[in-house]
């Protein structure tokens, strides 16, 4: 008797413990979908399933430190290429770019939705990523019966998720970025925020922060994902993260900073005149910022905001802080119109490395050879910088959409030139690099 109670016991325990583990890797997801009376339950069971496993999806990229807003923008980019064969073939069959008729038209719709739904539901076999799940609730709506629900959980393959991500993310570079993060500092100059009318400093920050926010989620060009302002925890991984040798910044980034932008604005308040009882006050407004690419640590785009003074005649006090935050907002304005527009020429990079040069003459052979780089290698985005320099050394960094071998390509043809730099090339497991010969220039 007591060997079927320790047995029992055990199988009890054994079954806690399984049920612990599960509750301790799933994740919650919920699934919306709104049907159609011609939908099949199957078809709508599918749906709404798939629907739960994107939010899942979704909720776990989070967990992991992963950018999910430019994963579904490029997923859904993707899709979007994929499926415009047969949207195209569909919209031939059913005379839609004449003159169809509503028969052919309310067609073409059920079976366009149809299909996309479908193709959708297959596109990238996201549901592979899902190991196991539990459908916890499935309802439809009282109010409206083709709205349905269900709430589930499942366990993720999360190194499936991560490849799949990367399978997307780290592909070829291209202009496109993935988020902007604003990075917002405020400088006070004999004033205090409660000086400019708020009880709390938030009240102020927030306000005008926020307004930047929704002028960017308004104005963005469709290669920016996200944008939100840097959090403390973010910040502090960037500044790790800047720490990086340049030729290491792009296999080392953060996942979160993947094809993304920093922005860093700076605004200095100073106050001049603050009298309350006259109801006359004075301010100088100036500031400044940048625009990095935090692939290469590579500055895009400085801005400069003029210094102004603004005089406020008859101006009750509760309503200064508003005032002045209303001015604030339209500080930098026309310094981010400028980088929407300087996005969209952004030149692609997905490799950084680095050129030593040896025995130069004078900074004419320097600068020779970093024009002639730069001009050479126009077809790989090439842009080139010079690091460092000494008596007979320099190191220069090389931004290019290419690998290391595509590099060596173009040093071997410069080297073969009839015009341009003369050198040896110097290609050693720690060095890549020239050896200058027979200059010529001028002593500076």
């Amino acid at each position: 008797m007591n060997k079927d109670k320790d047995s029992m016991f055990k199988i009890i325990l054994l079954l806690m413990l399984t049920l612990n583990s599960w509750a301790a890797n799933f994740v919650q997801g919920e699934g919306r979908f709104y049907s159609t009376s011609d939908d099949s339950l199957s078809f709508i069971k599918a749906q709404v399933t798939h629907n739960g496993f994107l939010d899942v999806i979704s909720k776990e990229f989070t967990n992991m430190g992963l950018n999910k807003e430019v994963f579904w923008k490029k997923y859904n980019d993707k899709f979007k290429a994929s499926f415009e064969p047969v949207e195209k073939a569909l919209s031939e069959k059913y005379n839609i770019e004449q003159k169809p008729t509503p028969a052919q038209r309310q067609k073409y719709n059920e079976v366009l939705r149809i299909k996309k739904l479908k193709a959708k539901r297959k596109f990238g076999s996201l549901a592979r990523i899902i190991q196991s799940f539990v459908v916890k609730r499935y309802t439809r709506s009282q109010q409206d019966p083709n709205a349905r629900y269900m709430k589930l959980e499942a366990t993720v393959n999360r190194n499936l998720l991560r490849t799949i991500y990367y399978d997307y993310i780290r592909g070829k570079r291209s202009s496109a970025y993935g988020s902007l993060f604003l990075g917002i500092k405020y400088n006070l100059k004999n004033t205090d925020y409660s000086d400019l009318g708020v009880a709390k400093v938030d009240d102020f920050t927030e306000t005008v922060n926020n307004s930047w926010l929704a002028w960017f989620n308004k104005n963005k060009p469709d290669n920016i994902a996200n944008i939100e302002i840097l959090s403390e925890d973010k910040q502090n991984r960037l500044n790790d993260y800047f720490k990086l040798p340049y030729e290491k910044m792009i296999s080392d980034i953060p996942d979160v900073f993947i094809n993304s932008l920093y922005m860093k604005v700076e605004i200095t308040i100073e106050k001049v005149v603050a009298n309350q009882n006259l109801k006359e006050y004075k301010y100088n407004f100036s500031g400044g910022g940048y625009v990095l690419d935090l692939q290469a640590n590579n500055i895009l785009m400085s801005m400069n905001f003029n210094n102004e003074q603004k005089k406020y005649n008859k101006i009750k006090y509760e309503d200064l802080s508003t005032i002045l935050a209303n001015h604030v907002h339209r500080i930098p304005i026309v310094g981010f119109q400028k980088l929407k527009n300087k996005i969209k020429t952004i030149p692609p990079i997905n490799s950084i490395q680095r050129v030593s040069l040896f025995d130069f003459s004078n900074m004419n052979d320097v600068d020779l050879f970093l024009q002639t780089i730069k001009g050479r290698g126009i077809k790989y985005s090439l842009d080139a910088r010079l690091e460092s320099i000494g008596t007979n050394r320099a190191e220069l960094v090389v931004f290019m959409d290419g690998e290391l071998s595509d590099l060596k390509t173009l040093l071997k043809g410069m080297q073969s030139a009839k015009n341009g730099p003369k050198f040896d090339f110097i290609d050693t497991d720690n060095i890549l690099g020239v050896k200058f010969i027979n200059s010529q220039s001028a002593e500076i």
